[in-house]
């Protein structure tokens, strides 16, 4: 379907509500509020309805970060630090990940195609530009050999759980700071020299 100037404000409303509130909380006659048109004026956009546009809208979203993250990592200077500095600061300037709430909440509604589709398309966006990261540091002698994958989950963990602990007002540090120091843990550990 082409993406006129309509189509992508729609598009722009409908991700702005499932980001909020995600999948199960919205539904089209909310969008349609929201856009100030009638529920089936909608159909006109999205034909098959509220599954398509969260699908059209998480691929969307996932391949924006996975395009930022590339090119944010291929621009850092060498080494695993800057590197995952850079990635954490991408992460923090764009839209918080919830990546967690949409593969525990989101994933389970949608048809089985399409919750596929967005994991494996949520793994390629993130897990695997990360878990390089760390397959080139183990490489280089950077960091000993640990389990490269296991090493993304946890750094995208964290970014998830910084997102959530700025926003629910738990710390007044900011969110690149956190990144900062959950960064130089994982690559340092948290004990006293």
């Amino acid at each position: 379907m082409q993406n006129t100037k309509a189509r992508e404000h729609v598009l722009n409303t409908a991700e702005r509500l499932f980001h909020a509130r995600g999948y199960n909380a919205v539904s089209m006659r909310d969008i349609a509020e929201a856009l100030q048109i009638r529920q089936a004026s909608l159909y006109h956009h999205a034909p098959d309805g509220k599954e398509q546009l969260f699908v059209e809208i998480t691929e969307r979203g996932l391949q924006r970060h996975r395009k930022g993250l590339k090119e944010v990592i291929a621009q850092a200077e060498p080494g695993i630090e800057a590197q995952l500095l850079a990635a954490s600061q991408w992460l923090v300037d764009h839209a918080p990940l919830k990546l967690l709430s949409m593969l525990e909440t989101d994933m389970p509604v949608i048809s089985f195609e399409n919750a596929q589709k967005l994991t494996y398309l949520a793994h390629q966006s993130f897990f695997s530009p990360i878990t390089e990261l760390f397959k080139q540091a183990i490489e280089n002698g950077e960091i000993r050999p640990v389990n490269p994958n296991q090493l993304a989950g946890h750094f995208l963990s964290m970014m998830d759980g910084i997102s959530y602990t700025t926003t629910a007002g738990m710390t007044p540090v900011p969110m690149n700071e956190l990144a900062e120091e959950m960064i130089d843990i994982l690559l340092n550990g948290a004990r006293v020299k």
